[in-house]
């Protein structure tokens, strides 16, 4: 008996499965819909377009002098304005710091900073835009 209870148990929970897999009428229509939906507004990880981030660090870099470093974004060729660019940067031995990208033109996401000690320094432009994220990476020595 107690056999029997748990293979009817088991019965109806894979009914229950393939039932709301169905595409024929019902809850199947709403899923396809939905489905269709997302086709729509946004292409597969394999067909998404890449973004491209080009990041720029001056090539002369002086202690206690304002800088700039600046992310452009493009798709296909074209300006990005909706990205989201988070700046970190850090002296080789010290701690990491952040700063929020800066819109400005162009698909150009820029961060001001005054690099007090001279070194070996490395900063990643975190992107997000479009679903989609890059980081490049770049190493400069403040003089």
């Amino acid at each position: 008996m107690y056999l029997l209870r748990k293979v009817m148990a088991l019965l109806i929970f894979a009914m229950t499965l393939l039932a709301g897999c169905s595409n024929d009428d019902g809850a199947g229509k709403g899923h396809n819909a939905h489905a269709k939906q997302q086709a729509d507004s946004s292409a597969p990880a394999a067909q998404l377009i890449p973004i491209q981030v080009d990041l720029t660090v001056p090539e002369t870099v002086t202690a206690n002098k304002e800088v700039t470093i600046i992310a452009r974004v493009t798709q296909k060729e074209a300006a990005v304005d909706d990205a989201k660019v988070v700046f970190e940067w850090w002296l080789d031995g010290e701690e990491h710091q952040r700063n929020e990208g800066k819109w400005g033109e162009d698909g150009k996401y820029e961060f001001t900073h005054t690099f007090d000690k001279p070194g070996a320094y490395t900063v990643i432009s975190h992107v997000d835009a479009r679903d989609l994220h890059s980081m490049p990476k770049k190493q400069f020595k403040v003089k």
